[in-house]
């Protein structure tokens, strides 16, 4: 993997999923690169993230924590993900309920898992 693969891929794991569980931040970064191979996604990391199709598809781009650094777990789940290692080939969105308990995804979306404070939907 490119070094500036590593570099995106961990800054949104990072930024969605500070505090949870390992495989939770695994998880984060398989829907960024299963999204780099749907066709209705841009196909690199840095185009997913800062996709704008119906909005803003993350809410650290939209609030700048996309730009804070990266933790140590993030970076190493960004690693493992690159490495091919997946919860999911076909998850394609998560969100927070807590946070948006009422999300498009969660309506219109065939749900997948929860793993920590996320639900992972296909």
């Amino acid at each position: 993997y490119r070094e500036d693969e590593v570099y995106w891929l961990s800054k949104i794991i990072s930024a969605e999923a500070r505090g949870e569980i390992f495989i939770g931040k695994v998880a984060v970064g398989n829907v960024i690169l299963n999204r780099t191979k749907s066709p209705y996604f841009p196909n690199t990391i840095y185009g997913v993230i800062f996709f704008i199709i119906y909005g803003i598809q993350f809410s650290p781009v939209a609030n700048g924590t996309i730009y804070n650094s990266a933790t140590s777990e993030s970076i190493a789940a960004a690693k493992v993900c690159l490495e091919g290692y997946t919860v999911s080939k076909d998850i394609l969105y998560f969100v927070n309920p807590r946070v948006v308990p009422n999300s498009w995804v969660s309506r219109n979306r065939v749900f997948f898992a929860q793993i920590g404070n996320h639900t992972f939907y296909k």
